[in-house]
């Protein structure tokens, strides 16, 4: 499927490409939008408005869609606490979890070092895989040092 979301994402919607990519649609294919975009029947919207999957009611789209799809994996349900910390994090800058402000900067960082969308994505999935497998690892027991 084709899903379209706005231009410039950042950490929630960086994770929840990933999540998409990952856990809901293999064959996801991204396209970078203006807000304003009318999205077409064939298209997925993710975080525009009227769309079905945006942050509301205190949720992330990261929440949204691992409650949407029904993923039970317990690693993405550790990343989206962390995901939900981040964002809540966002005015108060004060992070709940100790992950959350390096995850923080790493996603937030990527956009203003990126050429474009498709690259920001890219360099976040690499992120993701990473942080996916060292709390897989670390709930596994494995010591990272």
């Amino acid at each position: 499927m084709i899903w379209v979301t706005r231009n410039k994402p950042h950490v929630d919607r960086c994770s929840s490409l990933w999540l998409i990519k990952n856990f809901v649609d293999s064959e996801a294919e991204f396209v970078f939008v203006s807000r304003d975009y009318i999205w077409k029947e064939n298209e997925i919207p993710l975080v525009l408005p009227g769309a079905e999957l945006n942050p509301q009611k205190g949720k992330t789209t990261f929440e949204l869609i691992v409650h949407k799809y029904k993923i039970k994996d317990k690693i993405v349900h550790q990343i989206a606490s962390i995901i939900h910390d981040i964002e809540q994090a966002e005015e108060s800058e004060i992070y709940n979890l100790p992950e959350s402000m390096g995850i923080f900067i790493v996603l937030r960082g990527i956009d203003p070092s990126s050429p474009n969308d498709q690259e920001t994505a890219s360099i976040a999935f690499t992120v993701m895989d990473a942080i996916y497998t060292f709390l897989q690892k670390k709930s596994q027991g494995e010591k990272l040092t």
